[in-house]
């Protein structure tokens, strides 16, 4: 184990571990309702829930109590932790111009606090880690709701059936005009 990689002998990651115990302290009930959801006692929560303890917390019931609990803390730390963001995918029968336009004013004001966190962080000239930390983490909160608005707009206006995939690979290719719905005024 001593030349492993990190990645490699990592059985539970801390960021995970911080994922979990999120998004379990923002249910209402805690781990009282954590432990109700998934049939099991609070200590055995408790025990899996340990960086470097011999168990682990299941992926599943980390997805049970994250869809319970309605937040993306999980699927947004694997993302994170992958290279990616996680875009939330809404049921488009429950969106509207206003939520597609919501999504957009959100990434504005995300992009509004990156601007103002860089001035601050850089006027010693120097990023240190807690700065650093604090812009990655909105940076990733104005790419994923940039991405959320521009996924919804295309989910609401486009009707993706009839798209051709050539088109899309082309570069400089204009899309047909009768693949996208027109806005009834």
């Amino acid at each position: 184990m001593g030349n492993e990689p990190e990645w490699k002998v990592e059985r539970q990651p801390a960021w995970l571990v911080a994922a979990i115990k999120k998004t379990i302290a923002e249910l209402p009930g805690g781990y009282a309702e954590a432990a109700e959801w998934l049939d099991v006692t609070e200590n055995a929560l408790f025990n899996r829930l340990r960086v470097d303890g011999d168990q682990i917390f299941p992926l599943g019931w980390a997805m049970v109590l994250q869809r319970a609990g309605g937040s993306n803390h999980i699927a947004d730390a694997i993302a994170k932790h992958t290279g990616g963001v996680f875009v939330p995918l809404a049921d488009v029968e429950d969106i509207d111009n206003a939520d597609i336009n919501q999504r957009l004013m959100e990434s504005i004001e995300w992009l509004g606090k990156h601007s103002s966190y860089i001035r601050k962080a850089t006027a010693d000239g120097v990023i240190d880690a807690d700065e650093r930390a604090q812009i990655e983490e909105n940076s990733y909160q104005v790419i994923a709701k940039f991405q959320e608005h521009i996924t919804l707009l295309f989910r609401v206006f486009c009707v993706t059936e009839k798209s051709d995939a050539r088109e899309c690979a082309a570069p400089g290719v204009v899309a047909d005009k009768s693949l996208c719905m027109e806005k009834s005024a």
